[in-house]
């Protein structure tokens, strides 16, 4: 399906009708210990190849070192393609600076750089926090949606977003997809849930599915 390109997750690519939308914006969510992270991986292993590569960009809510870290423990990780197919870049100090302009800059010069097919960006939501206010966020997520819709790239933003910021967030109206990923309490068992809140162009209604028959075997930690 040429919208669409693979999660990674070979289950969650048949829910998603093909997989994420392809040159499209999707907003992964859920609480820590979720598995934002593990799907992001997945995704950024499963696409990237030498001539169009996967970014993956940490802002400040963890370290890249943890983040990386705690990638190298994931049976998907393949440190043959670090540095040749899978990039991983710090935007912390850029945004503890409070510039987002250049925040947009270093993305913009990475893209040309790079010509990367995947990059996520993790977390999103801990962007909102170095905004003056939210006229401010607001033109920053203008800037940043356009400069990616007017390149070949499938992004994924991640975050620790409530409901309540589901629905108020500026970044989940320009959203192609919203996948969250939380748990439910069943007898004395706890188990995973993935929620499709928004695919465009493919589904307007929800679909809740348990987290671990989307996930490709052996693909958690």
């Amino acid at each position: 399906m040429t919208g669409r390109i693979s999660s990674g997750a070979e289950g969650l690519d048949v829910v998603l009708g093909g997989g994420l939308p392809r040159d499209g914006i999707s907003l992964i969510v859920g609480l820590p210990g979720s598995g934002k992270t593990i799907l992001a991986q997945q995704c950024v292993f499963a696409n990237a190849q030498p001539e169009h590569p996967a970014l993956y960009l940490s802002t400040v809510s963890e370290p890249l070192e943890k983040i990386l870290r705690y990638a190298q423990a994931l049976t998907i990780f393949d440190s043959a393609k670090v540095g040749k197919s899978v990039y991983y870049e710090d935007l912390g100090s850029i945004v503890h600076e409070g510039a987002f302009s250049g925040v947009l800059d270093l993305v913009r010069g990475l893209i040309r750089e790079r010509r990367p097919a995947v990059i996520v960006i993790d977390s999103f939501k801990a962007l909102h926090a170095y905004a003056v206010n939210g006229a401010d966020f607001r033109r920053f997520l203008h800037d940043l949606a356009g400069m990616l819709s007017a390149f070949p790239v499938t992004t994924l933003w991640i975050g620790e977003y409530g409901q309540d910021e589901i629905v108020l967030a500026p970044e989940f109206a320009v959203a192609d997809a919203i996948l969250t990923l939380g748990s439910v309490g069943v007898a004395e068992r706890t188990s995973r849930v993935l929620q499709v809140l928004k695919l465009r162009a493919l589904l307007r209604c929800l679909i809740a599915v348990p987290w671990s028959r989307c996930a490709s075997r052996g693909h958690t930690a």
